[in-house]
């Protein structure tokens, strides 16, 4: 092995009179069972957490002020309070640019059966492929929020509890039992203002140091020496984090050849506003938002650590700080007017605790770290508390080391290192760095999105844990909000994480390239383009289930029947305007009337959709449509017609009308009569409704474009209930594989100021969790969502995504469904950048907040609807095929534009 390591040389490392770094450590065992660490003095024993930040991005300042509250309640009484060996808290916070676990994680979520099929191996692959591209140091883009590059990241919040028992003197097992007790209150304790949390087991611990002081080659370390299960006679944590030997110099630690290094914070020069360290919020640049902790430099990490000090000690502390004050100037009186505000504020409950600060940072050389040092020094100036310059640090090694996990020492640090400072609860908790971003629902990775910080964030509509009532979903835009690409995205999502099938009906052809890319990679699909011309007619036969409602019609059916199904179609019309009570919303009822569905179709057809038609229609007008469509259907079915028509019903009116003695209900069957029978003589009509129509086949997509028809509502109307019957067929025979069906529905706006249309979508609604079909309303037209008839079919959908409204349409969709203040500050802090992302707000039961809708480039090339970037695309179609075209536009998106606009605004 020309690689091996001679023994000599072994012997030689062990003969190394340097001391050890291992050593320096306070830990010296791991106990997996107990999930605690036993320190060098072999009884004080200390444990960990990784945290979930609160979403605190756009907050309004009630909600702020609220979680602002909740987070000092619950930290200034974590713990038990010691007067001699207190409890010591350190939180640790940085940003990892390695998204590989989510790939995994997101992988692990997709059901075996066709987690290997093509499609979702190329959304894996590129989904993949994007998440590498953004965590490079070059991002994917230059956001215009910070002016920086846009990096994909996962920010990691451990806190560590322990005491180090200098003083107290308990059996060992006396010892374990107290800290597992306190530990399993300071869990329950943190889970109450809203974090996530997780107790950190060894890997944890391992994965942690070994990027820390591996910086170099972490990964290839993990990969190779993966944390040992079962865990080996004789393993020590704190000595195998180690594989290249430290070294240090004057100001610091070496570690494969980055210097490491540490600043201290000198104190608050004026009270920190709520999440100062890491809440997004406005910057002196108007144009820029970001927090902090977002502007350190890579590898960097912010540690606070916090003692829990009885109020005893901190009673003396003022009282020896009293007895030294001498004179009468200025000076001393501040000290004394400062020493009785602390005595009121501890009075009141707001304790003060000592605060230790500091960054770690890691640079190449000496030249870096002097940049590095001088940024630093400018971030937290801005921050009004600035760092002690390394100069000033009299033994920076010390320093350096006392703030690592578990190292910190209260007496050390407060006798030699001099850096703590007090604090009021009220300034810690305004402190920590526990104010973060949406991440949404982290562990249902269905539909894949980031936050401002480049953070994923995950939802999934069809998971018990996001939703509580149903999965039906609107999504709201204004113009250029970025519809088209999110709704595309969910579509592709869909697909391949749920092996879900689709229906889309749309206007304008958005989405043609997504089912082009969907057929190369396997899926079915079938497009229905509809059309005025003669030759290219579709036929849709409204009736073509007719046989279905047989067992309602021979088993049930009498004059009171027939009236109770009218009377049931009358109520779901004339309550369109109310919205859903608590039973819409479960969508739980798993009866589905046919009778009634084609009822519908019928007096669309009579109606037309018209309004006026509409409101004349009675009931008697209802029960008469009924019975003579049962006379209709089992007369047809008993001459043996395959496929009820149009036609059979104008018979089956007149027969009707030959019966009637009554001249004004004469009168009526007649007008009834006529107006069917158009469909069947006018050859513009028949050649759509008076023709046999083949039931839907199996498909993956289902894509309806009614750009021609979308002017004439009667026609709308009747395609509409014509087509929605059907696919509601379709999921009921395809209702027990596992597949769910979602009807998504764009511009629907225009459908959903047709009664008969949102009747239908009622009537789907209402069997949805049986069936597994769920509606997503779409519209970049909130403000023509004016119809009073959408008030109940929108009111019971559970999850809203919107982008970007202004404030009229803020107040237009507050008709459909209400807004808390924080809800509609998130609204209103929508800032899409076309080309880069959009923004949008998720609104569900149990999670909200913002997100940005950033797809990989090939999918938002397939899914452009700018009139420039369709040009460009049309251009490459010439030459290549759609789907070549689509990459080559992907690799140009690709490429960050790093360069500023200045010299053109100069005209240089």
């Amino acid at each position: 092995n020309p690689q091996a390591i001679k023994e000599q040389t072994v012997k030689k490392r062990y003969a190394n009179p340097l001391p050890s770094f291992a050593d320096r450590l306070a830990i010296v065992d791991f106990n997996e069972q107990e999930q605690v660490f036993l320190f060098a003095d072999g009884k004080s024993l200390g444990s960990g957490f990784e945290l979930g930040d609160i979403q605190a991005e756009a907050a309004s300042p009630e909600y702020l002020q609220a979680v602002f509250n909740k987070i000092r309640d619950t930290f200034a009484s974590v713990v038990p309070l010691h007067a001699v060996d207190p409890w010591v808290m350190q939180m640790f916070v940085q940003d990892e640019y390695c998204l590989d676990p989510v790939i995994t994680h997101i992988k692990t979520q997709i059901p075996q059966q066709f987690r290997e099929s093509p499609l979702t191996q190329d959304y894996l692959e590129r989904l993949h492929d994007l998440y590498n591209k953004m965590t490079r140091p070059e991002g994917l883009f230059i956001d215009p929020k910070t002016g920086a590059p846009y990096r994909g990241r996962r920010r990691r919040i451990r806190v560590l509890f322990y005491r180090q028992l200098h003083q107290t003197t308990l059996p060992r097992e006396q010892i374990l039992l107290e800290h597992q007790e306190v530990i399993s209150q300071i869990e329950t304790k943190l889970r109450s203002p809203g974090l996530e949390i997780k107790r950190l087991k060894g890997q944890d611990y391992y994965q942690w140091w070994i990027r820390w002081f591996n910086p170099k080659s972490a990964d290839e370390i993990l990969e190779q020496y993966p944390y040992p299960n079962p865990i080996p006679a004789g393993f020590n944590l704190a000595q195998n984090v180690f594989f290249a030997p430290p070294e240090s110099d004057e100001q610091g630690f070496i570690f494969e050849g980055m210097k490491q290094r540490i600043l201290y914070v000198d104190g608050l020069k004026e009270a920190p506003i709520i999440g100062l360290v890491s809440r997004e919020r406005q910057q002196a640049n108007p144009k820029h938002r970001y927090a902090l902790l977002d502007t350190l430099p890579e590898g960097s990490i912010y540690t606070i650590q916090v003692v829990f000090s009885h109020d005893e000690n901190l009673d003396s502390h003022l009282t020896r700080l009293e007895k030294g004050i001498v004179g009468t100037s200025l000076k001393p009186q501040e000290v004394k007017d400062d020493i009785r505000t602390a005595r009121n504020e501890l009075s009141m409950g707001n304790r003060l605790f000592w605060v230790n600060q500091a960054i770690f940072y890691q640079a190449e050389d000496e030249q870096q770290a002097q940049i590095i040092e001088k940024n630093l020094h400018a971030i937290f100036n801005d921050a009004k508390m600035p760092l002690i310059h390394s100069n000033y640090d009299l033994h920076p090694l010390n320093s350096w080391l006392n703030a690592l996990p578990f190292n910190f020492d209260p007496y050390y640090a407060r006798k030699y290192l001099c850096f703590d400072r007090l604090m009021y609860a009220t300034e810690l908790a305004a402190l920590l760095p526990v104010y973060g971003r949406n991440q949404g629902a982290r562990h249902l990775p269905c539909f894949p999105f980031f936050n401002r910080l480049g953070e994923p964030v995950f939802f999934d509509l069809l998971h018990h844990d996001f939703v509580s009532q149903n999965s039906h979903c609107a999504i709201f835009a204004n113009s250029g909000g970025g519809k088209s690409v999110l709704t595309g995205w969910m579509i592709q999502s869909l697909l391949a994480m749920k092996d879900a099938r689709v229906v889309l009906f749309e206007m304008g052809n958005s989405f043609d390239r997504i089912l082009i890319h969907a057929k190369a990679h396997g899926k079915k699909t079938n497009q229905l383009l509809l059309s005025n011309k003669k030759d290219e007619a579709v036929p849709l036969n409204p009736f073509c289930e007719a046989y279905k409602a047989i067992p309602e019609i021979t088993d049930n059916l009498s004059t009171e029947q027939a009236t109770l199904i009218a009377q049931k179609i009358m109520e779901l019309k004339s309550n369109l305007q109310e919205p859903a009570n608590s039973e819409d919303v479960v969508c739980g009822d798993g009866h589905r009337s046919y009778l009634a569905e084609l009822a519908l179709a019928l007096r669309t057809m009579i109606t037309e959709a018209n309004a006026l038609e509409e409101e004349q229609f009675t009931l008697a007008d209802e029960t008469l449509l009924i019975e003579v469509l049962s006379d209709a259907i089992l007369t047809s079915f008993n001459n043996e017609i395959p496929q009820m028509l149009t036609e059979h019903i104008v018979s089956a009116f007149k027969r009707r009308l030959d019966r009637e003695t009554v001249a004004r209900k004469k009168d009526r069957i007649l007008d009834m009569h006529d107006r069917l029978n158009s469909y069947v003589i006018n050859s513009v009509k028949s050649r759509f409704f008076n023709v046999p129509t083949e039931p839907l086949g199996d498909f993956d997509i289902f894509h309806v474009d009614i750009s021609a028809i979308k002017d004439d509502t009667g026609k709308l109307a009747l395609v509409m209930v014509s087509l929605l019957p059907r696919i509601l067929a379709m999921a009921e025979a395809t209702q027990n594989d596992n597949r769910p069906t979602f009807l998504f529905i764009d511009e629907s706006h225009l459908q959903f100021q047709i009664p008969s249309v949102v009747t239908v979508c009622l009537l789907i609604a209402k069997v949805a969790r049986k069936l597994g079909l769920w509606l997503v309303a779409i519209t970049q037209n909130v403000t023509d969502m004016n119809s009073e008839k959408a008030t109940k079919i929108l009111s019971l959908i559970e999850t809203w995504i919107l982008l970007g409204l202004d404030e009229k349409e803020i107040a237009d969709v507050k008709r459909f469904k209400s807004l808390t203040p924080q809800q509609e500050t998130l609204i209103r802090d929508i800032d899409s950048q076309k080309g880069l992302y959009a923004e949008a707000v998720l609104l569900g039961s149990r999670y909200q907040g913002l997100f940005r809708v950033i797809p990989p480039r090939y999918l938002l090339a397939l899914l452009m609807t700018e009139k420039s970037e369709k040009a460009q695309r049309h251009l490459l179609e010439k030459e290549h095929d759609v789907l070549e075209a689509a990459e080559i536009m992907a690799k140009k998106l690709e490429q960050p534009n790093t360069a500023t606009h200045n010299r053109a605004y100069f005209y240089d």
